[in-house]
């Protein structure tokens, strides 16, 4: 623990200011200034820069799931940060390897909470915990250690290539072969080296910017030289994956640069192919270890957790958030009951109940989609040298379905205007419209089980039922308007019927996102570490 060499009081890193600063006499000192933390009744361990790769440090353990802390610290207290448990940490003094950069703190608590609010916001179905202002005090902050790879890539390159050429009456593929000499060589290729954070909440809080940004303004713009200053008041995650385990990883990003590039060139824009990694001759030259600053936050819920996580450099905020269901069933029941008192205004033609309820099955898969798509991004974020990519596309089916809704209300501004324009209107014509989105339907479910089948693990029985039973919702309300009963009640029935399979369907993949939206507890003692995959 840090102590002022003017009072004796505890001395803390201030982000504000980014320098050591006593929580008594307010005085400021440089981080560096690592006698601050040596022991005074010990002075074998004085100044950790005499002490080769190596510094002091205390190690709080989670009794329940594991999770290791390390701070210069002597006291920790609250909820474990990774199993969200209230406990009392088991202690002890280590060693750490000294890592060679720090990018230092350079968003406050107060900002930090800021971001994570306004990000909230946008999720209305977000538990109420985590919007909460005292539950979000929770939040602490943590240095996430990284490994840095200094990857090079000097030599000849090769490549077959096709290219197309048209003329007037015909076009043929040209092939050819083109080559190259390349220079690359690129810095700070990172990837985090603790088994303890999952690695889709690492990368998804990257990128941290290791160079000054001359157009924004940071308190901590750059990597500087470690100090065991810039801990004092923050805790850290262990660096226990290997350095050589990442290699791999920082050679295909560079790959994958440099081919982007090639191919983008004005020389080469006219060719289809990339070129192939083995021409490319890449070697990492260097590795060196590195900590990032980060403000964590766990959300426990029964035998789940959930994270969320704010870049401590730039306020980048990634975050699990479940569903609650209570709050996602009254949101519901008012906007249905604002729908239909809205439709109490216009006349109800029995036929478009049963279309909407088509309509309502087509929407209800698209979003069990949405969910195997981000099952599938988690599954493909695994894999070494995978680029990430959001997959989501949530806003283009809500806006489909908000499109439909509004050409249905002017459909019925028509007939409140015009109310003999109902008589018009024929159930076949309905019908038509009915087949139109079963097409779309059918097309979506046949996307969607090809994504589950790149799916190894995870794959609940909903993801398999749900579209098969909405698909036949929807044939089943299709098949009633070209029936064209004389009954209105049959319409209704119909609608009914089809809208309640939904609804069944609906909470099947409600649950199911909750699952696949949080994490089971983990257990570090048993070395399943930040790869356990939620289950």
């Amino acid at each position: 623990m840090a102590n002022c060499p003017q009072c004796g009081g505890t001395v803390k890193f201030d982000i504000e200011s980014q320098q050591l600063k006593c929580m008594s006499c307010d005085g400021l000192f440089a981080p560096e200034m690592e006698e601050l933390l040596a022991d005074p009744e010990n002075s074998s361990g004085s100044a950790d820069a005499n002490n080769g790769g190596e510094y002091e440090a205390t190690v709080f353990i989670c009794p329940q799931c594991g999770g290791e802390l390390v701070s210069t610290e002597h006291d920790l207290s609250g909820n474990c940060s990774f199993c969200g448990s209230p406990v009392v940490f088991n202690t002890k003094m280590v060693r750490q390897k000294r890592p060679d950069y720090i990018i230092p703190f350079g968003i406050t608590k107060n900002e930090c909470k800021e971001a994570f609010i306004k990000e909230i916001k946008k999720k209305p179905f977000a538990p109420k915990e985590l919007k909460d202002p005292e539950f979000i005090e929770s939040f602490r902050g943590i240095y996430v250690p990284y490994w840095f790879y200094d990857v090079k890539q000097n030599g000849k390159f090769s490549f077959d290539v096709n290219y197309t050429e048209h003329h007037s009456t015909y076009s043929y593929v040209c092939k050819d072969r083109v080559s190259g000499q390349h220079n690359s060589e690129y810095k700070h290729i990172m990837h985090d080296a603790s088994s303890v954070l999952h690695d889709d909440i690492s990368e998804k809080t990257e990128p941290f910017e290791t160079v000054p940004n001359p157009d924004l303004h940071r308190r901590s713009p750059e990597l500087k030289k470690f100090s065991t200053g810039y801990f004092a008041g923050f805790y850290a995650e262990p660096a226990d994956v290997p350095a050589s385990t990442y290699i791999e990883y920082a050679k295909h990003i560079a790959d994958d640069k440099t081919a982007a590039y090639i191919t983008k060139h004005q020389s080469f824009t006219k060719y289809h192919k990339y070129p192939e990694r083995k021409t490319l001759e890449t070697s990492a030259e260097k590795n060196s270890l590195a900590m990032m600053p980060v403000w964590f936050l766990s959300y426990r819920k029964h035998n789940r957790v959930a994270y969320a996580a704010v870049n401590g450099q730039t306020g980048r905020v990634v975050s699990d958030c479940p569903i609650d269901f209570g709050i996602f069933t009254l949101k519901f029941l008012a906007a249905a009951a604002i729908f239909f008192i809205l439709l109490m205004f216009a006349t109800i033609m029995p036929v478009s109940v049963t279309l909407m309820s088509v309509i309502f099955a087509w929407f209800v898969t698209r979003y069990c989609h949405d969910d195997i798509k981000m099952l599938r991004g988690r599954a493909d974020d695994e894999k070494t040298g995978k680029l990430r990519v959001k997959l989501s596309s949530s806003k283009l089916t809500l806006g489909i379905f908000i499109g439909v809704f509004i050409v249905f209300l002017w459909f019925k501004a028509c007939c409140y205007v015009e109310p003999d324009a109902v008589m018009f209107v024929e159930p076949h014509l309905f019908g038509l419209i009915a087949v139109v989105f079963i097409i779309l339907h059918i097309v979506n479910t046949v996307f969607l089980y090809i994504d589950l089948a790149a799916i190894k693990k995870d794959r609940a029985v909903c993801y398999f039922i749900s579209p098969m039973l909405d698909l036949a919702a929807a044939f089943f309300g299709t098949a009633v308007l070209f029936a064209a009963p004389v009954e209105d009640y049959k319409y209704y029935l119909a609608g009914c019927i089809v809208i309640a399979v939904e609804m069944l369907s609906f909470i099947a993949i409600i649950r199911n996102y909750n699952r696949i939206a949080t994490r089971p507890l983990p257990q570090f003692a048993v070395h399943k570490g930040g790869d356990d995959s939620a289950r």
